[in-house]
C-alpha cells in the first residue's frame, strides 16, 4: 500500500492493460442508485442518529455530528422502518404526538425494545433535511392490505378523507407525497413475524397495490425477491406481480476472514443479478400487454460476517481495510449493472453494519464511508465496458449469507454453499464518463495483497487530457487497519495531481479513483 507512482515510457513492460471503450455503455449513473438505510433495530436510530441525551443532540433530538457525516454520503434517498424492524411495527404506532404514541415496542424474536419517538414524520423530515427520498418499507406481515393503503391516505390524501384528516389533526396540512414504498421485508423467512409463503405474500400484495394506487397512482412499489438460495419464490411472486410492481428487492451480505475470499465476492453478486435477470425476463414473457420491465431494488448489502444480534452491540461490525474494499468491489458491480439495478442502499448507516460509528459523546466514519463518498463524488453520467487484461486468482465465497464465518470455518473447503472461482481478475474496474460534466471516472482495485501492478491505459471512442489527472486514493497503511472512536483516521481519502504518459501503477490491495478532464 504504497502512494501512486508515475512511470515513463522506458520502464519495464506492463502488467496489466486497461481499454476503455467508451461508446459502449452498460447503463446510466442516475437516480436511486446512492441510498442509505436506517432502522428501527440495535443503535442504528435510537442512540445512533437520534438520542436527545447526547451532547451532540440538535433540538429535534438527532444528533448533529452524525447528520453532518450522512451528509457527505449525499443520499438519494432514506430506507426506514426496516429491515427486520417493518413487521413490529403498526405504522399508525409511527405517526402522530410523541406523547400519544406506545413508549417502546418489544421484537419478541430478539427480546429487545424500540423506542417509537423517531417515527415516520422525523424520518421524513430527515431525509428531506439531507435532500433524500424516503423510501418507506410497510408492515406486509401483520397489518393488512387496507392498512397500507390508509397509510398512503394519510401520507399523501389530498381530500377531506379519514385519513388525510388524521394527519391534519396531527399537525401538518400539506400532504408528504411520499412515492416509494416497499410491501414487507424478507417475509419468506421464519425470522420474520407474519411469515408467508410466496402465493400468500402474492395474494397480499395484489390487493395492496391495487387499493394503494388508487389512492395514489403516482407512487412506485417494490416487493420482496429473494434470489439464488429460493428461485422459486422469485418465480411465483414475479409472474403473480409483474404487471404490478416497479422493482423486485434482493439481499445479500458477504465477507469472509481471508482477504483473497473477500476479493471474490463480487462474482457471487454478479450471479444473483444475472439469476435475477433471466427470473424477471421469464415473467415479462407471461404479460400479454406492453409494460416497462421492473428493475432490482438492491436494498441490503454490506459486508456481515463477524457480529451476532444480541440485546448489546447488536450487529456492530468494526469494518477494516479489506472490508472497504470489498464494498467498493460490490459498487462496481451495482454500477456495471444499471440497466438493471434501479435501486440501491447499503445496509445500514449507523452503528448496526454501521458505516458511522458512534458513542455517547463521539462519532466515526468507518472504512466503509469513504468508497461509498468516493464514488458518489466522482461517478456519474454513464457506466461504460472496460476490457481489463491482468493476472487472476483463485478464492471462494458463499453464495449467499450463511451466519458467522470465523477463521475455521473459513478454511473449510466443502461447504455446500460455496462458490469456487479460478479467475477472479486481479484488477476490478469501474468507469464512468459524464459529459455534462467534462469528466471521466476510472475507479481501479487492485486485489492482490503484495504485487504492485503497473497498468496501460488505452482510450478508444474518448481522449482524456492526460495533464493534472487527480489521483483519489483510500489510504491506510495495512488491510487490517480500522477506524475507531479512539484513533478514526488510519484509513481515509487523499487527492493527488499528476500527468500521466499511458500507464499507472496501482499499488498492491489498494483503491485508486483517476479523475479525467474530457
Amino acid at each position: 500500500m504504497h502512494d501512486p507512482e508515475r512511470h515513463t515510457m522506458a520502464t519495464p513492460p506492463h502488467d496489466a492493460e486497461l481499454i476503455i471503450l467508451a461508446n459502449q455503455t452498460l447503463g446510466k449513473i442516475e437516480g436511486r442508485l446512492w441510498g442509505q438505510f436506517i432502522e428501527l433495530a440495535g443503535r442504528c436510530i435510537n442512540g445512533g442518529i437520534y438520542d436527545p441525551d447526547s451532547p451532540h443532540a440538535r433540538p429535534d433530538g438527532t444528533r448533529a455530528d452524525v447528520f453532518e457525516a450522512m451528509r457527505e454520503l449525499q443520499p438519494t434517498h432514506i430506507r426506514y422502518p426496516g429491515g427486520c424492524a417493518t413487521a413490529y411495527f403498526d405504522w399508525q404506532e409511527l405517526v402522530g404526538p410523541r406523547e400519544q404514541r406506545p413508549r417502546n415496542k418489544l421484537f419478541r424474536g430478539l427480546g429487545q425494545s424500540q423506542s417509537t419517538a423517531f417515527g415516520i414524520p422525523e424520518a421524513y423530515g430527515y431525509a428531506k433535511e439531507l435532500g433524500a427520498e424516503l423510501y418507506l418499507t410497510v408492515n406486509a406481515h401483520t397489518q393488512s392490505p387496507e392498512d397500507a393503503a390508509n397509510l398512503v391516505e394519510y401520507l399523501n390524501g389530498t381530500g377531506p378523507t379519514k385519513y388525510a384528516d388524521l394527519r391534519r389533526s396531527h399537525g401538518r396540512e400539506e400532504p408528504y407525497n411520499v412515492k416509494l414504498f416497499g410491501l414487507g421485508n424478507e417475509i419468506y423467512g421464519d425470522w420474520q413475524p407474519g411469515q408467508k409463503t410466496a402465493a400468500e405474500y402474492v395474494a397480499w400484495c395484489r390487493r395492496a397495490i391495487q387499493e394503494m394506487k388508487l389512492v395514489d397512482p403516482a407512487i412506485d412499489i417494490v416487493c420482496v425477491g429473494l434470489g439464488r438460495p429460493g428461485p422459486e419464490w422469485d418465480r411465483i411472486v414475479l409472474k403473480g406481480l409483474i404487471d404490478r410492481i416497479d422493482m423486485i428487492s434482493v439481499h445479500n451480505y458477504c465477507g469472509r476472514p481471508v482477504f483473497r475470499d473477500c476479493m471474490a465476492a463480487f462474482r457471487v453478486y454478479e450471479e444473483m443479478f444475472n439469476w435475477l435477470d433471466v427470473a424477471v425476463d421469464e415473467a415479462m414473457d407471461t404479460l400479454l400487454t406492453r409494460k416497462k420491465r421492473p428493475g432490482f431494488a438492491f436494498d441490503e448489502w454490506n459486508v456481515w460476517y463477524r457480529s451476532k444480534h444480541g440485546p448489546v452491540a447488536d450487529l456492530e461490525e468494526t469494518y477494516d481495510y479489506a472490508d472497504a474494499m470489498t464494498v467498493a468491489s460490490l459498487f462496481h458491480v451495482m454500477l456495471r449493472n444499471t440497466r438493471s439495478v434501479t435501486l440501491s442502499n447499503i445496509s445500514l448507516a449507523v452503528n448496526t453494519c454501521g458505516s458511522i460509528f458512534t458513542d455517547k459523546m463521539r462519532c466515526v466514519r468507518q472504512t466503509i464511508f469513504y468508497p461509498q463518498k468516493l464514488f458518489r463524488a466522482k461517478h456519474s453520467g454513464r457506466a461504460v465496458r472496460t476490457v481489463v487484461e491482468c493476472p487472476q486468482f483463485a478464492a471462494k465465497h458463499e453464495r449467499f449469507f450463511c451466519g458467522i464465518v470465523d477463521v475455521e470455518k473459513a478454511k473449510d473447503e466443502n461447504l455446500p454453499t460455496l462458490l469456487k472461482f479460478d479467475d477472479v481478475p486481479a484488477l476490478d474496474v469501474m468507469t464512468s464518463i459524464d459529459e455534462k460534466r467534462g469528466r471521466m471516472s476510472i475507479s481501479v482495485l487492485n486485489k492482490l495483497e503484495e504485487h504492485p501492478l503497473r497498468t496501460a491505459l488505452t482510450f478508444r471512442g474518448v481522449k482524456p487530457n492526460m495533464q493534472r489527472v487527480k489521483v483519489h486514493r483510500m489510504t491506510g497503511n495495512s488491510i487490517a487497519a480500522v477506524n475507531t472512536l479512539d484513533s478514526p483516521n488510519n484509513v481515509g481519502l487523499e487527492t493527488q495531481t499528476t500527468d500521466l504518459d499511458g500507464a499507472f501503477t496501482f499499488p498492491p490491495a489498494s483503491l485508486t479513483l483517476l479523475e479525467f478532464t474530457l
